[in-house]
């Protein structure tokens, strides 16, 4: 792609791919306020799970002040209810389309502003799966839906998971969508936590972290500019740390702009 867009003298594409984090997700948020302050658009994005849903929402033309309004006043009993009558999981996040129609409409992904791409598995068949196509709300759905914690979704004969078991950071997908120069902002919260998991959703979901630890992250080189925020000291249950994991994000892009800006500014200018 690099060399192609040299060959034809193009400005290569920017692709911004989004980790899975749960409320962690909140960073992406701050990366991106970064982004737009210093004039930096994705032309493609892909998010799995948390980045799903802030990836699509942005796509969609939900504006960032918007989004960490809504991640700021965001409560689990809205998003989720007992799965009573199926004993595949404990909650069914079917509440989280209603949220999503609420604020956005119900929007294909072919009414996007930004091209986008959820990322989620197959339980079937473990294979990663690209959902860019139908209902906006139920791809963000079944890319966030942790095994074990919330009910599978039923999309198009496949029976979907979250993708973080198998693609947790898109930069492949970012690439395959055109991009030519990627940005990566990986809030998965992998390695040593600061606290013990305190309950059983916790528990599941740093389960969860091993696993996409031992390979459901690429390499930070093969992104062209890899953002870190750091936020394992914080639980990636709940939401009450919503404002200081957003300012992560921006602390953890302001960081990267000297590497962004030659690139971007220098290279992408060319």
């Amino acid at each position: 792609m690099r060399f192609l867009d040299k060959l034809l003298n193009k400005k290569p594409k920017i692709g911004l791919a989004l980790s899975g984090g749960a409320t962690l997700g909140a960073a992406h948020i701050g990366v991106l306020q970064v982004l737009e302050r210093e004039g930096i658009r994705p032309d493609f994005v892909a998010g799995t799970s948390a980045g799903a849903l802030i990836g699509g929402l942005y796509c969609a033309g939900f504006s960032l002040d918007e989004l960490a309004q809504l991640m700021a006043t965001m409560k689990w009993p809205t998003l989720i209810k007992l799965a009573i009558t199926k004993p595949q999981a404990l909650f069914d996040i079917q509440p989280m389309d209603d949220v999503i129609k609420q604020k956005i409409g119900d929007i294909n992904f072919e009414e996007l502003k930004i091209p986008f791409a959820a990322i989620a598995c197959d339980l079937r068949t473990g294979k990663r799966v690209v959902i860019d196509r139908g209902p906006l709300a139920i791809a963000i759905r079944a890319s966030a839906s942790i095994p074990g914690l919330f009910l599978p979704v039923e999309h198009n004969d496949r029976m979907l998971v979250d993708g973080g078991l198998v693609d947790n950071l898109p930069v492949e997908q970012v690439r395959a969508m055109g991009a030519g120069f990627v940005i990566a902002s990986d809030v998965s919260n992998r390695g040593e936590t600061a606290e013990k998991p305190g309950n059983i959703f916790e528990i599941i979901l740093t389960m969860f972290n091993i696993m996409q630890d031992r390979g459901a992250l690429p390499d930070s080189e093969d992104c062209d500019c890899y953002i870190r925020p750091m936020v394992t000291q914080y639980p990636c249950w709940g939401f009450s740390d919503t404002e200081k994991i957003l300012e992560e994000g921006k602390k953890a892009a302001e960081l990267a702009l000297p590497k962004l800006s030659r690139f971007v500014h220098h290279t992408l200018d060319k």
